[in-house]
Order: C-alpha cells, then sequence, then structure tokens
C-alpha cells in the first residue's frame, strides 16, 4: 500500500507515454472471395469469432475434475490448458478486393496480442488513486499488459481507453487492517493485509479473466513496471506451474523472498491456487503479510519459484537495492508519486 500523498501534485502525469494502437490483422478466405455479397463474409466472421470464444469457456483450469475443498493437490497439468483468448478485431473479406470490418465498433488495444499474455491487476486505495490514474492515462505499467483489472472500496471511474470505453475499477469491500511489528505481533513490519488479499484474489479468479492470458501479475501500484521486459523473462515459463520471487536476503539465497511490489503466477499455478484455495485460507496467516501467505500457498500446493531477482530493483527488500532508474529492470519499487514514477520510467526508457 502507497503512503498518503498531495493528489494536487500527482494530477500532472506525464501524458506523452501512451502506447500506439495496433492495426488489427485481416482474415482473407479464398472462398469468401467466390461468394458474391458482404453479408456472407460478414456471418462467416461472426460464426469465426464465436468458433474462437467457445472454447475458452470451457477449457482450462476451471473445467478440469471438481476443485477440492480441502488438502493440497499440488500443481496443476502444465500444459497450456486455454489458448490465448486474442482481443484483436476480426475482419471479413467481401466482393472483390474491398474489405468490411464485422464489427464497426470492435478495438484492438495496444497489447492486445503481445506474447506472453499478461493479466496485470492491482488494489487501489484513496491515496492511490491519482497515481493509477496518471499511469492510465499514459498507457504504462500495469496498463501496457495485454488485460488488466484495478480493485478498490469505491466504483471509480479511472479514464477511458485507447478504444474510447470507460474503465472503471473492480468495487469490493475490503476489511481494515493494521501495520504489523516485527518480533511483536509479526513476522514483517509491513501490513498485515492477508484479508484484503484474499478477497481481491478471489475476485480475480471469479472474473475468470487469469484463464485467457500465459500469467497473472498483482502489482502495487507505486511499483515503475516494464511489462515488455517481463515477457522476455517468462517466455521459458509458459505452460508450466511457477510463481515468481523476487527478493533475497542474501546472496546464496537460491529460492528466494516474494514480495509484493509484483508477484507472478503462470495460468497453471492459478489453476494450483483454485484447487488448493481452502487449504491456503486455512494457513496460519495472521502475522503475515499478504506476499508472504501466498508465498507459503505457493510452496504448499507444490508450484516452483522462479527467481527474477536481477530483475527488480526494491528498496524494502535487504539486497534490492535502490538501483538507478537508467537500469534495464523489470521492476523499480517503491516510487509513490506520480512525479516520482514517471521520472523513473523516462530514465528507465532513455527519455
Amino acid at each position: 500500500m502507497t503512503s498518503e500523498s498531495d493528489e494536487a501534485r500527482l494530477l500532472h502525469a506525464d501524458e506523452e507515454a501512451g502506447a500506439p494502437g495496433t492495426q488489427s490483422p485481416q482474415l482473407a478466405s479464398p472462398w469468401w472471395r467466390r461468394v458474391g455479397t458482404a453479408a456472407v463474409g460478414i456471418t462467416a466472421a461472426c460464426a469465426v469469432v464465436a468458433a474462437v470464444r467457445a472454447p475458452a469457456l470451457s477449457a482450462g483450469p476451471a473445467a478440469a475434475a471438481p476443485w477440492r475443498k480441502t488438502g493440497f493437490a499440488g500443481v496443476a497439468p502444465t500444459g497450456n490448458a486455454t489458448s490465448k483468448v486474442s482481443s484483436s478485431t476480426v475482419n471479413a473479406t467481401a466482393t472483390g478486393n474491398a474489405t468490411h470490418r464485422a464489427d464497426a465498433h470492435a478495438c484492438n488495444k495496444a497489447h492486445a496480442d503481445d506474447e506472453p499474455g499478461l493479466f496485470c491487476w492491482g488494489v487501489m486505495f484513496p491515496s492511490d488513486h491519482a497515481l493509477i490514474k496518471s499511469q492510465f492515462t499514459g498507457k504504462a505499467g500495469m496498463f501496457a499488459c495485454n488485460d488488466y483489472a484495478v480493485i478498490s472500496q469505491e466504483d471509480k471511474v479511472i479514464g477511458k481507453d485507447e478504444c474510447g470505453n470507460e474503465f472503471r475499477t473492480w468495487q469490493e469491500d475490503l476489511p481494515p487492517v493494521e501495520k504489523g511489528v516485527y518480533g511483536v505481533n509479526a513476522e514483517t513490519s509491513s501490513w498485515l493485509n492477508v484479508p484484503i488479499f484474499l478477497k481481491c484474489w478471489g475476485r480475480v479468479l471469479e472474473s475468470g479473466k487469469v484463464w485467457g492470458q500465459d500469467f497473472t501479475v498483482k502489482l502495487d501500484p507505486d511499483a515503475v513496471f516494464f511489462p515488455d521486459r517481463l515477457r522476455t523473462t517468462l517466455k521459458p515459463h509458459v505452460g508450466k506451474p511457477v510463481f515468481t520471487t523476487d527478493c533475497r536476503y542474501w546472496a546464496g539465497d537460491q529460492v528466494g523472498k516474494l514480495f509484493g511490489s509484483i508477484e507472478v503466477l503462470s495460468k497453471q499455478a492459478m489453476g494450483s491456487y483454485k484447487t488448493n484455495v481452502e487449504a491456503c485460507k486455512n494457513l496460519p496467516w495472521q502475522r503475515w503479510g499478504e506476499d508472504m501467505w501466498m508465498q507459503k500457498c505457493m510452496e504448499a500446493s507444490k508450484v516452483p519459484a522462479v527467481g527474477i531477482f536481477d530483475g527488480v530493483s526494491d528498496g524494502t527488500c535487504p539486497l534490492g537495492g535502490n538501483l538507478a532508474c537508467s537500469e534495464q529492470k523489470v521492476v523499480f519499487h517503491p516510487k509513490k508519486d506520480a512525479g516520482q514514477w514517471w521520472e523513473c520510467w523516462k530514465q528507465s526508457v532513455g527519455q
């Protein structure tokens, strides 16, 4: 969670970082060109859309054998249970060389088809609103993922996306939590926020968006995040049950710790989480932060960790350091207001 900030200062967000849109691919089939009316082509395109979407509703971890309510069931199957759902516009080729859009209102977001696919999300508290809005306006951070969501206590409009659609937060009744005192009431000096994230991970699962991309990425709002760099790191792990750790307490630590600035679970790891969610809820998490709880959950579910230590500069991590933003890192954390956030972002991309 980020600290309270001066929202008037935050609202000067740099809007020059908007990612350019990409054109949707054309679907051209030779037999369509032999048909004399555009209507037939459009009907065929609708059939293509239906054929693509139908399997996504029934496949994947959610369609496997009934999920166990207690005990740890181990990792989910390692294969890709669902194909990545593309948001590309489907175009139909009609008579002659003319092409007509199957849906005049369809739009392909800039990063909808980037590989591997990332569904990114975060929790927004009142002090985070201007920072989140700034990132959304610039289409950077989590908003440069294939798909994204923000959870908040109130239903908030963040803005309009590049397709002109209104982007709103997912409203959740988030319980109040207290900050831990290490060695007194907690195993962390951070927030004892497991109750909040139990609800939020539940909402993420309920949305079904986790099955449409290769990886789910939970982010802190004050993490300067570069999805393209993460994609490069994750490519060798597509289709495998993995989660990431991003902090080491000592140089020889090969497993590391999961720190909450960035938490990555593959689609298969999300399947394992869904299988074992009740058992994870019953872990003794009362003295933990949510990141420690998720790591314990993944370890108990037999999901292996992949360390991304070299890609994360986190000032809250003993060996994370506070590296210069000119470094090519996946994450720089924490940058708690829009001025700090965008200055770091610009330095890292060489602006």
